[in-house]
């Protein structure tokens, strides 16, 4: 019998493969590749993400040797990783209960999530990945910011904060070339808006 962590890997692996299909024109777009694998890797990718959400957690502990960002720049963001987190754990044990196979296709993927019944919260989901996008675009434009990430890596790396370090450092990285995020955020929520409503049957 696979664990929780098992069929939660699944889930990300199916949702990480999804995203990579349905967004493929984007990531052809040179300026978009970076930001797009980040966000298919970093944010959805098929791996523990539970040291990186602890960090999250504990960033305000962080952010004071960091020049250039504040805890209320991000705070999008982390509410968009928590809030990821806690209806990607919901699925996971929608998927157990109903006794789905962990190979389980698009077609079971789409009942599960609907039977979650849990609308509004995958509205604001995608609500905080549209103004997080806008956020860390904003502070991709710091260059001091950048300086900063690039040199508290040690200092992250000792003080135990190192996966929530990687990932904001990963996540300057992926847009500090983009001259506008406004194509790339505003696709991924409308298409992800339509599939939301075509899911819950809402017009």
């Amino acid at each position: 019998m696979k664990t929780f962590m098992q069929y939660r890997i699944a889930l990300q692996v199916f949702q990480s493969h999804r995203l990579r299909r349905d967004y493929r024109d984007l990531s052809a777009i040179p300026m978009y590749e970076p930001v797009g694998e980040f966000f298919f890797t970093e944010l959805y990718g098929p791996r523990d993400f539970s040291q990186r959400d602890n960090d999250a957690r504990r960033l305000q502990h962080f952010l004071h040797i960091v020049p250039g960002v504040h805890l209320q720049d991000i705070e999008e963001l982390l509410d968009l990783i928590s809030t990821t987190a806690e209806l990607d754990d919901e699925l996971t044990q929608l998927l157990i209960d109903r006794g789905v196979p962990s190979t389980f296709d698009e077609s079971i993927y789409e009942q599960i999530y609907r039977e979650a019944d849990n609308y509004d919260e995958r509205y604001r989901q995608l609500e905080l990945i549209d103004i997080s996008l806008e956020n860390v675009f904003r502070l991709s434009r710091s260059h001091l910011l950048g300086i900063g990430l690039e040199r508290s890596g040690m200092i992250a790396r000792l003080a135990g904060f190192e996966s929530g370090h990687t990932f904001l450092l990963n996540g300057y990285r992926a847009l500090r070339n983009i001259t506008s995020i406004d194509h790339f955020a505003t696709t991924i929520y409308n298409r992800e808006l339509e599939r939301l409503n075509r899911i819950f049957d809402r017009g």
